[in-house]
This record gives C-alpha cells, structure tokens and sequence, in this order.
C-alpha cells in the first residue's frame, strides 16, 4: 500500500502539507492543506494507488477535494485524477501545452495555466513556472516567501533532471528549464518522484542544470 509521510517532521514550514509515496510506476502525490485541500500530482490511479483510501487517512474527505494540480500529463501523474473525480468535484489546474491529451476528458473542472498564473492553496498561493522538457507543457509551482518548489519531472534531488525522450521531450527545453529554475531561491523542493529535498535545494537544481548542459 502506499505509503504517507507527514512532511511538517521532516520541516516546521510544511505544516498541513502530506506526501503519499505510491507504489510501483507512480509519482508522488502531494496534499496541500486539510480543509479546502489541493493535491499536486495525483499517482496512475491503478489498484495499488487508489488514493481515496490515502486521502480519507489525512482526514480529506471528497467535500473538502477543492484543487488537483497535475504538473504534466503523463499517466503515472495524471491518471489518478479521474480516481479523484469519482467522488470529489475539484477544479484541475493543467498548463495549457499539456490539456491536448486529456482536456476533454475533464470537461468542466478543467483549467488551464500559463507561466505567471498564481494557483490558491489553503497554506499559500504557487505561482506557475513553465518548465518544458519533459513535456511540452511541463509546469513546476514556487512559493517565493517560503522558498518552495514542487518540481515535478523537471528536478529531482541529486542534481537529477526529467528525461526527454518523451513525444514532446526536448533536451534543450529541459537545460533552458533549469537554468530558470536555478535562478530561483529554493530551499525546499518537492520533486514528482524519489525523495524531496528539505534544505538548500537551489543547490540540487543548480547541479542539474550543470549536468544537463554539459549533454548539449
């Protein structure tokens, strides 16, 4: 089964902020908040990540679902969405270059961003930072007060970066991503797979930017 981490013990700025770890080929799920909660990434949404079971743990009820942020569209973060839908009625925040592959199939609750928006979250607001790559709409969410990133398949910890073999992959997208985001202050980053990072993490995006460039 999943697993669930309370991210305030690992630091006192991630209060109300819980990571679900999924099993198998699936990306982190983030929770954002208890009572008007947002959940960034949503898992594959197959029998062993059927994250109803995860949220209700966390005391998110469907009524209390009120946003899912999906950083890009690949299965293994998207697809646990629909599970969300089954139950919850949340607005699905999507940057505009990845709603091709499923705009329709959210129908109304979908809402596309583009660099700058700001997304509201019971905690803070995360201003959209587009971060192609990956995918051609890949996006990663900064709170500058806080220093905060979710990163997705864009930066992990390590100076580890996204693959960009995917059809809308690009190398050269992915080094100009992280360039960007090394020019951020990030202490805490919160990538879309493996472990996050709770301090220094500009460091991490830094040498990966470096490690990706040196591949052009």
């Amino acid at each position: 089964m999943p697993r669930i981490f309370d991210l305030e013990e690992y630091h006192e700025k991630l209060k109300n902020v819980s990571l679900i770890v999924g099993e198998g080929l699936c990306s982190n799920v983030y929770v954002i908040g208890k009572d008007e909660a947002v959940v960034v990434d949503t898992g594959v949404g197959n029998y062993a990540n059927p994250i109803w079971p995860q949220l209700e743990e966390l005391g998110v009820t469907p009524d209390k679902v009120k946003g899912v942020i999906l950083s890009h569209a690949h299965h293994d973060h998207a697809m646990g969405a629909f599970i969300i839908l089954q139950k919850a009625d949340p607005k699905i925040f999507v940057h505009t270059l990845d709603t091709m592959y499923i705009a329709s199939r959210f129908g109304p609750n979908l809402v596309k961003v583009e660099e700058g928006d700001v997304i509201e979250t019971e905690l803070w607001p995360l201003e959209v930072i587009w971060t192609p790559g990956h995918t051609e709409g890949g996006m990663c969410l900064y709170n500058r007060d806080e220093k905060i990133l979710f990163s997705g398949d864009t930066a992990f910890a390590d100076g580890r970066y996204g693959n960009y073999y995917s059809e809308s992959g690009s190398l050269t997208a992915i080094i100009e991503s992280l360039r960007k985001l090394s020019e951020l202050e990030v202490d805490i980053m919160m990538p879309g797979h493996g472990s996050p990072v709770f301090k220094d993490a500009g460091e991490h995006i830094k040498l990966a930017y470096s490690k990706a460039s040196q591949r052009a």
